[in-house]
């Protein structure tokens, strides 16, 4: 493998780059003009079809473009064959693609392209794979169950892309992506866009790309968005959450993402912010397809303003004019970190990307100024502190050890269901079909919220603060 050492002109044209006007006038559709780096370097190299290529590049940098746009060129409408694969680790990403291939196929002769993924019905996708198709996008595991069940061949393919393939390698799909790199045909022109470079993805291009496969890198200092302003928050412990609802309290109006560690960490949060003046909502890989095309389309059409996410659930998602990024956990790796924010200030617009971060965390946040060439300042959030403590409130439910509760697991499904801190739960008591429980009334509208019309052991649940009303319940 070698790099390339052409250098592409800053001004240069997709036109001269080789693509047609056809593609062109549906990138000015979208107001796209300019070529970004990765598209001058990648958009050659596969519309020539000679050599492999490796391109080593973060998301947002126009990288679906890159191969989407001389794929797109390169197909024969007239061949009702599938001409050209694209490998994705997750659903959402694989659905951005497709559409995008969509997009720029707007004025060429009829180009189909479809979307394949696990968590949905493959007897519909079966069927729609029963039409031209051209190009399709796949998740590594659906494709494996669809060429088994012989629903679609790869006999025709001419282009063969791995997308984000350091993430299919996290994500456990090496066995998948090798049955299905071996059952391709000689000859076709490989492709494989990685953010990283790990020992798995070398060995991946070692074996399956050609020895003379050309390597692309986005110059990594570039990567990083002059326009997006750095900043972090130091809480105090066992208040996070209010210093989270402080900083969102002054952004109602703006839209954002939020990104956790773990599903459940975002799962939880969410439920935490039910009913907050900020509209809040999760994606993280519990969700069915239903629950998370749901929460999407919440974001994109503007009831939600704030998307809870973990880094894997949010690949793949690409939403215009986000104003800010909060990282309520701090990034794993420095080009983690890079991903999450560069999803903010894009089409030359400002954004901003605030870290959270204890007394003891901010090493991090210096290593990340030195390994990013960034500058963090310091964002004061003020967070309200209650005059006097309040006293409690008592919660009745229809609910109890007729339905298999006890005061333990009653606690249980009050945090992992309503989002409270178990040590905020007290005073429980279970009868045989209620119960009721003490907690500190700021909790109330989080937990009616979270809880109410919830169907349990074959029992809508009913919560009431009233006690007589609570024995009305009961039957």
């Amino acid at each position: 493998m070698k790099d390339s050492k052409i250098n592409y002109r800053s001004k240069m044209t997709f036109s001269e780059l080789g693509i047609n006007e056809y593609i062109i006038q549906a990138l000015q559709n979208n107001k796209i003009s300019i070529p970004t780096d990765i598209q001058k370097q990648a958009i050659p190299h596969i519309l020539n079809k000679k050599q492999d290529l490796v391109a080593v590049a973060q998301t947002g940098t126009g990288k679906t473009a890159a191969f989407c746009l001389p794929i797109l060129q390169s197909i024969d409408p007239m061949l009702p064959k599938i001409q050209a694969l694209v490998l994705v680790p997750t659903r959402e990403l694989g659905q951005q693609v497709a559409r995008e291939f969509f997009l720029f196929s707007k004025y060429l002769p009829r180009v189909f392209a479809e979307s394949v993924y696990g968590g949905a019905p493959i007897d519909e996708q079966i069927q729609n794979l029963k039409r031209a198709t051209h190009v399709v996008v796949a998740t590594p595991g659906r494709l494996i169950d669809l060429l088994e069940r012989k629903a679609l061949s790869l006999d025709d393919l001419n282009f063969l892309v791995l997308d984000e393939a350091d993430e299919m390698i996290k994500m456990g799909f090496k066995a998948e992506i090798d049955e299905i790199l071996k059952s391709c045909k000689e000859g076709i022109t490989k492709s494989l866009f990685t953010a990283t470079m790990p020992k798995d993805v070398r060995q991946l291009i070692k074996e399956y790309l050609g020895a003379d496969a050309v390597e692309i890198r986005i110059n990594e200092e570039e990567l990083i968005n002059q326009k997006i302003e750095h900043q972090f928050v130091v809480y105090k412990k066992g208040m996070k959450l209010e210093y989270l609802k402080a900083l969102l309290n002054a952004r109602t109006e703006q839209r954002g993402i939020l990104f956790c560690r773990t599903k459940i960490a975002a799962k939880r949060l969410s439920k935490q912010l039910a009913g907050f003046v900020v509209s809040a909502d999760a994606i993280h890989g519990n969700l069915n397809q239903e629950s998370r095309e749901k929460v999407m389309r919440g974001f994109k059409n503007g009831r939600i303003n704030l998307l809870i996410a973990t880094d894997i659930a949010a690949r793949g998602i690409d939403v215009k004019d986000l104003d800010y990024i909060i990282h309520y956990h701090l990034a794993e790796k420095p080009e983690q970190y890079t991903h999450r924010s560069g999803r903010t200030a894009r089409a030359g617009k400002s954004g901003l990307s605030v870290c959270f971060v204890k007394e003891d965390e901010m090493n991090e946040i210096n290593a990340l100024e030195t390994q990013l060439n960034i500058q963090f300042t310091a964002l004061q959030v003020k967070v309200a502190s209650e005059l006097q403590a309040s006293p409690p409130i008592t919660i009745y439910m229809n609910m109890g050890y007729g339905q298999t509760f006890d005061k333990e697991s009653l606690k249980d499904f009050l945090v992992e269901e309503a989002g409270l801190d178990r040590i905020d739960i007290y005073n429980v008591v279970v009868e045989e079909n209620r119960s009721y429980f003490n907690v500190p009334p700021k909790y109330e509208q989080q937990i009616f919220l979270n809880l109410k019309g919830m169907k349990f052991a074959h029992r809508n649940m009913k919560l009431t603060l009233d006690e007589a009303n609570s024995k009305r319940n009961i039957y």
